[in-house]
């Protein structure tokens, strides 16, 4: 069975599965930086670069606002959303933004990171230091990183559309 590949153009399909066409990354790729490995994937690995960012969007964040139609297949659209202006957003509108965001991400996979990967934290340390007093903490990762990736240009392009951290957080009291 082939895997399919359906855009969403903001009118909330129940069976999209990614946020741009491949002509449009090949565009904002180009604008962007052009990559050869970008240049060099095939029309089937970029679809599935596309499918896997988008996928990755949906989960790794959590987006204000609503989704538009409640049977749609992916985050967006989405309504009672604003730009970092402060000015609405058409709710059957997917923001370029967004798709810039999916584009990088896409990218990111072509050159072979993997954006939403299982791992224990624990299995990838190669070594780790405590010490109680004065509070010291130390840790040294196998491949000489942490394993939590995080991907700064996309955080940013998609910002004014994510929930406020504060939203999350809880207030401790002592008794």
């Amino acid at each position: 069975m082939t895997a399919t590949f359906e855009v969403e153009d903001g009118q909330g399909w129940s069976d999209t599965n990614a946020y741009l066409e491949v002509e449009d990354a090949d565009q904002i790729i180009e604008n962007y930086g052009n990559s050869s490995d970008w240049s060099a994937a095939t029309e089937e690995q970029k679809q599935n670069a596309i499918r896997e960012a988008t996928r990755y969007l949906d989960l790794h964040y959590y987006w204000d606002g609503y989704k538009v139609y409640e049977d749609q297949a992916l985050k967006w659209p989405r309504y009672e959303m604003y730009d970092e202006d402060g000015n609405a957003i058409d709710e059957e509108t997917i923001p370029e933004v967004l798709k810039q965001a999916c584009a990088y991400l896409a990218l990111k996979v072509i050159e072979g990171d993997t954006l939403l990967e299982d791992f224990d934290n624990e299995s990838k340390v190669k070594k780790t230091k405590d010490i109680v007093g004065p509070l010291t903490e130390e840790r040294e990762y196998v491949h000489g990183e942490s394993p939590d990736k995080t991907y700064q240009i996309a955080d940013k392009l998609v910002y004014p559309f994510i929930l406020d951290n504060e939203y999350f957080s809880t207030d401790i009291e002592r008794a």
